[in-house]
């Protein structure tokens, strides 16, 4: 992984703040290197060119965000809902209360040339792991042949989606999920 090579995580690292506050298009291989402490020329070294380094960048953060969700849902000491409130917090939660962290999700959200299908790959892969976690840990009565895993994380990850966008605070966002997940639970009675 890239973030192995501490000298590369420095400059991931920084990549993530200059493109987060200038965009692909407005961020220049000189600003990532000068906010990275390296020269242009090293730079170049690791990455051959912008799309290579925002490539490697966005990887990272959507890496890392994945990870996140996944350690929260697998800490057994949360309740099923904690663990859904907190794997989606985990997701999504980081680019809620700051205007560099609200940057970096449009960023991403707007980055279809750059990476592809990336984003959206990654999209998939989050949305089958809080699938697979709802199948696994739901609580007795909460899944039958109508209200099946799936259907519970369509409504919850496509509504997050929203909070994500309209929620003022992570605080917020939270509460939002916790009061889906009440609702679910009543609808499952």
């Amino acid at each position: 992984m890239e973030y192995d090579d501490p000298k590369r995580a420095a400059v991931l690292a920084a990549a993530v703040g200059v493109f987060g506050r200038y965009g692909f298009q407005k961020t220049s291989m000189e600003a990532v290197a000068k906010a990275a402490g390296i020269s242009r020329p090293g730079l170049y070294l690791m990455f051959p060119n912008k799309e290579q380094l925002y490539r490697a960048t966005m990887q990272g953060v959507m890496e890392r965000a994945q990870a996140a969700m996944k350690a929260r849902f697998a800490d057994a000491a949360l309740s099923f809902d904690e663990r859904i409130v907190a794997g989606l917090d985990a997701l999504m939660g980081p680019y809620i209360d700051t205007q560099v962290a609200r940057d970096l999700n449009e960023l991403l959200e707007n980055s279809g040339p750059q990476l592809g299908s990336m984003f959206h790959d990654y999209q998939e892969r989050a949305r089958a792991t809080l699938r697979a976690h709802i199948d696994d840990l739901a609580p007795p009565g909460l899944l039958d042949t109508e209200l099946t895993a799936n259907d519970v994380m369509d409504l919850l990850f496509s509504a997050a989606l929203t909070w994500k966008s309209t929620s003022a605070t992570r605080d917020e966002f939270r509460e939002r999920i916790r009061r889906a997940l009440r609702l679910i639970h009543r609808t499952a009675r």
